[in-house]
């Protein structure tokens, strides 16, 4: 399956963990990852934050709404902010299923939480339900 994972540049760690995880299992992954920028270690949040958000040519824009739009599934990991909603908006749109992996202290709102098709309590139970959805065990 072609799996996107929307999630803030906060989480790129577990993101990628997760992104490893399902590479494993066999899945090809629409890795966004792969096109933030380079970090220097002594940015301040604020030029961290800067650096996160450019994006001059669009290409980043581009690659995420295409792959949101495309995938066989997305996957919500959180916390995240409005750009991981904003994406999960965009699957959901497009009849994309999706499986929610909150944080142990988020909450999703009432838009977000009702988008996702599965909610997931850990990342085993994700991907047990990735696994289900590929083999079309459960209804999407």
């Amino acid at each position: 399956m072609n799996i996107y994972i929307a999630s803030s540049a906060r989480n790129m760690h577990a993101t990628q963990l997760l992104r490893d995880a399902l590479i494993e299992a066999g899945h090809k992954v629409l890795d966004w990852t792969t096109l933030a920028p380079p970090l220097a270690e002594n940015l301040s949040p604020e030029e961290r934050r800067a650096a996160l958000d450019s994006d001059e040519r669009g290409d980043i824009f581009a690659f995420c709404a295409k792959a949101c739009a495309e995938a066989d599934l997305l996957i919500y990991l959180g916390p995240s902010g409005q750009d991981a909603a904003c994406e999960v908006g965009m699957a959901y749109s497009a009849g994309v299923p999706i499986i929610g992996l909150a944080a142990p202290t988020e909450k999703p709102g009432l838009i977000l939480a009702r988008a996702a098709t599965f909610w997931a309590a850990d990342v085993k139970e994700c991907l047990a339900l990735v696994d289900r959805c590929k083999n079309r065990a459960i209804y999407l």
